[in-house]
Parts: structure tokens; sequence; C-alpha cells
């Protein structure tokens, strides 16, 4: 009697070969999934640190804002020195000028200055017909053009893309906007320092907000094939520590009048000697009060009030004081 032959069997093949494709389709819908999880968060990350770098450097401009003061009777529109945000979206303003002094020296060009004009703008970028990657929506490029020295006149031409003085700070942008807090507390969407008074020429606050596009997520389409939408905002408030005016004339003009009233004290004189003004103030200045008050002012009353008020004092002091400027 024959030894039946041992084996599998047409449908035990069958169901092994269908329960290996159910775990290797299991497998690579987990690789794969895992895969779109690591691409969604450098996608993230890629928009985080993007949005910050771009918010850093518009922060270091706006902390560093200044402006010096209209001078009386000159109108608005011919002071070089301006702080503006125009070009209203529905973030706020999209283009903003001021002068900043927030620029490093070794970074200077010849006969640079600190304080430069600075300029944010956006530009729309063209649709590419061949990207694998399309927006929903038009695409910006935030640019930053900088002067090398601060403004001569009031030219209010707004520079382009194609200024050599243009860097780009973000592309991708679904929308960038700027919004300003004055000296009551009022947020306003554009700001103009020509129109002012010259009182509160820069805002005291200005917020910054900014969208990235960023990759669709499983299943989102709105119907144009779009591959990119608007991410989330981002956004940053900056205080500007010199929002109030630098008045030049005035300082120029406090400067003078410190150099005119500069004199020697009485105790420049006493650092000759100071015998003289020891004995004095032991002897109770010989019971005069308002001699006693001022040699006790010493460092900041001049010595010519001795010589002219109490000869016979100055007279007990060296001969070099006599010399004193």
């Amino acid at each position: 009697m024959s030894r039946p032959i041992s084996g599998f069997t047409l449908i035990e093949v069958m169901g092994a070969f269908l329960v290996t494709i159910v775990v290797m389709l299991f497998v690579v819908g987990t690789f794969s999934e895992s895969g779109r999880q690591q691409d969604r968060a450098m996608e993230k990350m890629r928009a985080e640190t993007t949005a910050a770098a771009a918010l850093d450097l518009l922060a270091q401009d706006l902390e560093g804002a200044l402006y010096l003061a209209r001078p009386e009777g000159r109108d608005g529109r011919d002071h070089p020195w301006l702080f503006v945000g125009e070009d209203i979206g529905p973030l706020g303003a999209r283009t903003l000028r001021f002068q900043t002094q927030n620029v490093a020296r070794g970074n200077l060009a010849e006969h640079a200055s600190t304080w430069v004009d600075v300029v944010y703008f956006l530009s729309e970028e063209e649709e590419d017909a061949d990207a694998l990657e399309v927006p929903s929506g038009p695409s910006f490029t935030l640019w930053r053009w900088r002067s090398l020295r601060p403004p001569t006149d009031a030219a209010r031409r707004l520079p382009d893309a194609f200024d050599e003085r243009s860097a780009r700070v973000v592309e991708g942008l679904a929308d960038f906007g700027a919004t300003f807090t004055d000296a009551e507390g009022n947020a306003l969407d554009d700001w103009d320092s020509s129109l002012g008074t010259g009182e509160s020429p820069l805002p005291v606050a200005v917020e910054l907000r900014l969208a990235l596009y960023e990759a669709g997520r499983g299943g989102e389409d709105d119907g144009s094939g779009a591959t990119r939408f608007p991410g989330r905002v981002r956004s940053r408030a900056i205080a500007l520590p010199m929002s109030q005016p630098i008045d030049v004339a005035a300082l120029v003009a406090l400067a003078s009048d410190d150099e005119e009233n500069a004199c020697s004290t009485i105790s420049d004189c006493a650092d000759i000697d100071d015998e003289w003004f020891v004995d004095l103030l032991d002897g109770g200045c010989d019971g005069d009060e308002e001699l006693c008050d001022l040699l006790n002012e010493s460092t900041t009353v001049c010595w010519s009030e001795i010589e002219e008020g109490w000869a016979s004092v100055a007279a007990t002091a060296p001969a070099e004081c006599e010399d004193l400027p």
C-alpha cells in the first residue's frame, strides 16, 4: 500500500498568500503614514522657523526706530524723517517705512551711518505652471530695503524688488500686515507721521502678523487643485522705546548753554590747597550762614561767587585760584 504524499492544498496556499498580502499592506500603510506625519512635522518646523526669523528681523528694526523732531513751521511732507504704514490688507499695513538705529557697525559700508532708512514691502510671486505645489491664493515675498545713511529728503518713492539694496526676508507668504498703537492706546491700521503735529510721530507699539502657505492636510481640497493653504497667523507685539521725537535743536541749545554756564567750582580751588576751606568750615564761617551754605555745595557753586561776594575770603585762598577758568 503506497504512502500518501504530504503537502499544501491549493486553498491553503492561496490563504497564506492572502494573509501575506494583508500584512504587507498594513506594514506599507504604517510606514507611509509615518512618513506623512514626519513630513508634516518638518513642514510645521520650517514654517515656525521661517516666521520667527522674519519677525525677529522686523522686531530688531522697530525697536531701534527713531524720529528727529520736525522744525517749527516746516511742512510734514517736506520733512525727511518718517514713520509710515500703508497699503492696508486683511492683516494691516503691508508697507512700512521708518528710520532705525539697529544696524551692526561691522556690516556698514564706508561713510555709512548707524541711522538708516528702512522699508519693508511685499511683491506678489508669479505663478509657475509647472510647480508641483500650488497655493490656494496669491503668494507674496516680503522684502527689506535699507539705505546707507539717514534720509536727506522727503522722497516718498518706494523701492521695488529689483533695487540692489532690496533683500528677501521670507517667501511663500499668504499675507503680512502691521497695526499700530498710539499714545492714547488706540489701535490703528495705518500710520503717517507727516500728517500729525509732530508731538507723537511714532506709535508706542506695533503688532506684526504674517501667515505662510503650508502643505494641505490629507483630503483638504478647495476644488482648485491647490496643494498649499494659508497656515496659522503668527504675530509679534513690539514696543518702540524711542517713540518720542529727538529734538536736535533743543539738544544743541542745551549743550551751548552748558558750555556758557561752565565754571570752575569752589572744589576746584580747594583741590589746590584746602587749608583755607577747612579752616573756614571748622570756624563756622565766622557766623556767615550764607557763606557756609555755599562752601557745603562746593562741587556745584562757582569759585567766581566767592571772589565777587567774599573778596576777603578769596584772598585767603591760594593765588593759583585766580587763574582758574
